[in-house]
């Protein structure tokens, strides 16, 4: 895509004219830092246009006598003679480098250029890119979940297929289970036959159970009446022996209290016994002691 110019011939004008009315040093970086962009190529050829049309306006605005031009002019003539063919040959290898210089950094900008549309390009596609990324990523959890979910759900199928082959397996079995609960049921329902003939004989025995048993109830009934009375006649006796047990018990307590005092007493009097025996004993030691001296 070609660079579109950013810098004209009238705009490095002004700005080199603005330089040498500041009275600063004119060069092609301040005329591009004062404008702002343009190329150093670009920038180089209109300064020398420029600089040309100075030379002239300069060599036409000069107003000396014809006698002292005519002795410049042959002046310059002879040191322009001089060194117009290393001038000239500098020159051009000047002005050749130059123009190559401008139009390699010409080239070079228009590649930067093309390299940063390049890398905008890119950004733009990789901002795109992230976003699919972003995309692909939550579709790609999806169907994991959806894989993980599938699994279980093949795992759960798998263990009832397995339950379901076990039970295959004993339906044999279970079909002979059935025949004999059959064969059960067959002799439940013969049994319930025997059990309810049986069941109307035992009705008849509870009947007359209950008539014994209303009868013996009549029976029970004398007989508590009469348990009754005895144990009323036994709980007076009771209570009779239980007076008499305490009548028994003060009565003891009482003997034990006369006892307890007279082994007092006797106590005293052994005590007064023991102490006129020893008045005794000491008294028939001392006669002893005197006949034997």
């Amino acid at each position: 895509m070609p660079r579109a110019v950013t810098i004209n011939y009238d705009d490095v004008v002004r700005h080199s004219e603005a330089i040498i009315a500041e009275g600063g040093k004119l060069t092609l970086r301040l005329i591009r830092e004062r404008h702002g962009s343009g190329s150093l190529g670009t920038i180089q050829k209109h300064f020398q246009r420029w600089e040309k049309t100075q030379a002239l306006a300069r060599q036409a605005a000069l107003s000396l006598p014809s006698s002292i031009q005519q002795t410049i002019l042959e002046f310059v003539c002879n040191e322009l003679s001089a060194g117009r063919s290393e001038l000239e040959h500098r020159l051009c290898q000047a002005a050749t480098y130059a123009d190559e210089l401008a139009t390699e950094n010409e080239r070079l900008v228009m590649k930067l250029e093309e390299q940063l549309n390049t890398i905008d390009a890119l950004r733009s596609e990789k901002s795109v890119l992230e976003g699919r990324l972003g995309e692909v990523e939550i579709v790609v959890g999806t169907l994991r979940e959806e894989s993980a979910r599938e699994r279980q759900a093949a795992e759960i199928a798998r263990t009832d297929v397995a339950r379901l082959m076990l039970r295959l397996e004993r339906l044999p079995l279970l079909e002979a289970e059935l025949i004999d609960a059959r064969n059960a049921c067959w002799l439940v329902d013969s049994s319930h036959a025997e059990v309810a003939k049986e069941l109307a004989v035992a009705k008849s025995a509870y009947q007359a159970l209950e008539l014994s048993k209303n009868v013996q109830f009549e029976n029970l009934q004398s007989r508590l009446a009469d348990t009754q009375e005895k144990l009323q006649m036994a709980t007076a006796q009771v209570q009779e022996a239980q007076t008499e047990r305490f009548k028994a018990v003060a009565e003891l307590a009482a003997v034990h209290a006369m006892r307890a005092d007279e082994g007092s007493r006797v106590a005293e009097r052994v005590g007064a016994l023991e102490g006129s025996l020893t008045i005794l004993r000491q008294s028939v030691s001392i006669p002893d002691q005197n006949n034997s001296f």
